[in-house]
């Protein structure tokens, strides 16, 4: 065997594609760091919080009165003296049942304030997984294609040194250079994108993401089984922390119809004057009792119309949304079953066929039945098939995500 083919094919011993699965510890690990920094530092889930702070504050008023009216007289008033004196005390009551009302609303907007926030960490969750599950592929798919960029140098390399001896023409070299040209291209596109994504996992985070490195290459496929044995279970539930918070918006649209109902109640009022004449022994003391009534309907009538139209469109929104995730929970179902049937088919047809073939490659180069070149696009096709099982698994894992994200 000549010494370059003995270098190529050592050098085809110790490349090789490894596979990484996404489902492993560094997911376990990362992953969840990175959602817990996110849930201390957004500023949106902090707002969340402060409107649950506000809503029970809120209910410590529910059991207010109007200010009360205070008023001194003065001078000629009832009589013929100068010096006449009228102190009067006024105080009116918020109408009957409404301190209750109030009191329900209040409980109810901090019902939502808390499902609203829950919601919203059930959003945030699924992005940052979306986007780790890319990161992670794409770190994944940046080492193959350098371990690749790696194999055509080195036999970039050869090939221009047997072109130059004469064992081989120039159009096998130049196929090799336009090859390598092609794979660089790629890293530098996967590098970009493997960037962005992680400056969005950061966005999201709102924190520095120093410690996400990503090192698998010991990591050992696992069997996706294991993964969704537990999850991939279609259940006609559709409860979820957005259906939770379109429920809570629903109950306090009704408790607002109310508030709004007993605001058209009768006010109760009660006063006490105490009128005292210059020139006459002693104070009088008169006490008045009252209702105060609408004599006009027409507001009123018209904030309980608009808050009955408020809780029929919660109530329409609620059955959407219900309908919308049941229907998306079968989808995203399907699609599970079918990404997962496809990666058992990698893992026990695909990628053991690949790297067979590469193996029968190696030796028939060995034994000089191949080129250097035909060994090349046969390692190229293993590549391939490595990128597009990584593809499928990040596809699966991005799915699983929304799988956990409509039943949370």
């Amino acid at each position: 065997m000549k010494p370059s083919k003995i270098i190529i094919f050592l050098f085809f011993l110790l490349i090789q594609f490894p596979v990484f699965s996404q489902t492993d510890s560094l997911k376990k690990s990362s992953l969840d760091k990175i959602i817990e920094i996110a849930f201390s530092n957004n500023g949106l889930l902090q707002n969340n919080k402060l409107d649950i702070e506000s809503s029970i504050i809120q209910q410590k008023g529910a059991f207010s009165i109007p200010k009360t009216a205070i008023s001194f007289q003065y001078g000629n008033i009832n009589s013929d003296y100068k010096s006449d004196v009228v102190v009067q005390v006024v105080q009116n009551f918020n109408p009957i049942g409404s301190i209750w009302a109030n009191k329900k609303a209040f409980q109810a907007q901090e019902m939502s304030a808390e499902a609203h926030l829950n919601y919203q960490k059930n959003v945030l969750k699924n992005q940052i997984s979306q986007l780790y599950y890319k990161f992670v592929f794409f770190s994944q798919k940046n080492g193959l294609l350098q371990k690749q960029d790696s194999l055509w140098k080195t036999v970039e390399r050869i090939t221009s040194a047997q072109t130059e001896a004469g064992q081989t023409n120039k159009m096998e070299l130049l196929t090799v250079q336009n090859q390598r040209l092609q794979l660089q291209q790629s890293k530098s596109i996967n590098q970009t994108e493997l960037q962005n994504t992680f400056h969005q996992l950061q966005k999201l985070a709102q924190n520095e993401l120093s410690f996400l490195e990503i090192d698998n290459q010991n990591q050992k496929i696992e069997n996706v089984n294991k993964v969704t044995s537990n999850l991939m279970v279609s259940d006609s539930s559709v409860s979820n922390s957005m259906i939770n918070y379109f429920e809570a918006q629903t109950n306090l649209a009704q408790k607002q119809t109310v508030v709004e109902r007993k605001k058209a109640m009768p006010e109760l009022q009660l006063g006490y004057w105490s009128p005292s004449f210059d020139g006459e022994v002693g104070v009088y003391n008169v006490f008045q009792a009252g209702f105060s009534v609408p004599l006009v309907w027409r507001e009123y009538n018209s904030k309980i119309q608009v808050a009955k139209i408020r809780e029929v469109q919660t109530q329409n929104e609620l059955a959407y949304q219900k309908n919308a995730i049941s229907e998306e929970k079968k989808a995203v179902l399907m699609k599970l079953q079918n990404l997962q049937t496809i990666l058992e088919s990698y893992q026990k047809q695909q990628l053991p066929q690949a790297e067979e073939l590469t193996k029968l490659a190696q030796i028939r180069y060995k034994e000089g039945e191949i080129s250097v070149l035909q060994l090349v696009q046969i390692q190229q096709q293993t590549l391939q098939t490595s990128l597009s099982y990584l593809e499928t698994l990040e596809n699966f894992n991005s799915s699983l995500a929304m799988w956990e994200f409509l039943n949370n």
